[in-house]
């Protein structure tokens, strides 16, 4: 069990508006909320207690009427926090962005099993990228506390879900299979990005962007 402390003062200064670096939940009282298995919304203030393989798993929520409520991972569909403003003051977090949302998706590396993953790409589109932790290789590590934090793109591969069904891994050395198989259906895509190289990895989340803009039917 890893408890993420809060990491944004150590994420990479290189961020995109289509494809966040990964921040990890937050083990301090902020702002935000959780939705339920049966469609609840809970909003307050948003403590992660403690993960299990890198997956919010203990939740607090304080509630305006100062009740603490006690939400385990495993009974979630959403988990979003709002990042405080000192964080920003680091450069290194868009504005555009305000929360750090982790959504409950199928894991293709735990058989497809239901996990909160945390959203690397902003709400909206038929494609979205999550943070893929078991596949997260530590070349450029920062020491924090008690646990490591790596940010180099170049290292990170992603849990990608279609249409809200379809699951898998996408990595660098995959790219150009991925790039065939998750936007080959799109020929306004194609002609944008006829192709796609290892090299061209630190855009990849730019491709997503650009396939959830031009490419709205399924």
């Amino acid at each position: 069990m890893r408890v993420l402390l809060f990491s944004l003062l150590l994420v990479s200064s290189l961020s995109c508006f289509a494809q966040y670096q990964p921040l990890g939940p937050i083990s301090m009282w902020t702002n935000g909320y959780v939705v339920t298995a049966e469609n609840d919304t809970i909003r307050g203030r948003v403590r992660v207690g403690s993960t299990v393989n890198d997956s919010p798993a203990g939740i607090v929520v304080e509630t305006t009427d100062g009740k603490k409520v006690k939400v385990k991972g495993e009974t979630l569909r959403v988990l979003a926090q709002r990042i405080p403003d000192f964080a920003y003051s680091t450069g290194s977090i868009p504005r555009s962005r305000d929360l750090i949302v982790f959504e409950r998706v199928p894991n293709p590396r735990r058989n497809g099993k239901l996990m909160l993953l945390e959203r690397l790409t902003p709400p909206g589109g038929r494609v979205a990228l999550y943070f893929d932790v078991s596949g997260w290789k530590r070349t450029v590590e920062y020491s924090f506390g008690n646990f490591t934090l790596g940010t180099n793109p170049q290292d990170l591969s992603y849990v990608i879900v279609k249409d809200n069904q379809e699951s898998l891994i996408a990595k660098r050395g995959d790219v150009e299979t991925v790039h065939e198989k998750l936007f080959g259906d799109c020929p306004a895509f194609i002609r944008q990005y006829p192709s796609a190289m290892p090299r061209m990895w630190n855009r990849f989340g730019e491709m997503v962007d650009a396939y959830n803009h031009l490419c709205l039917q399924q």
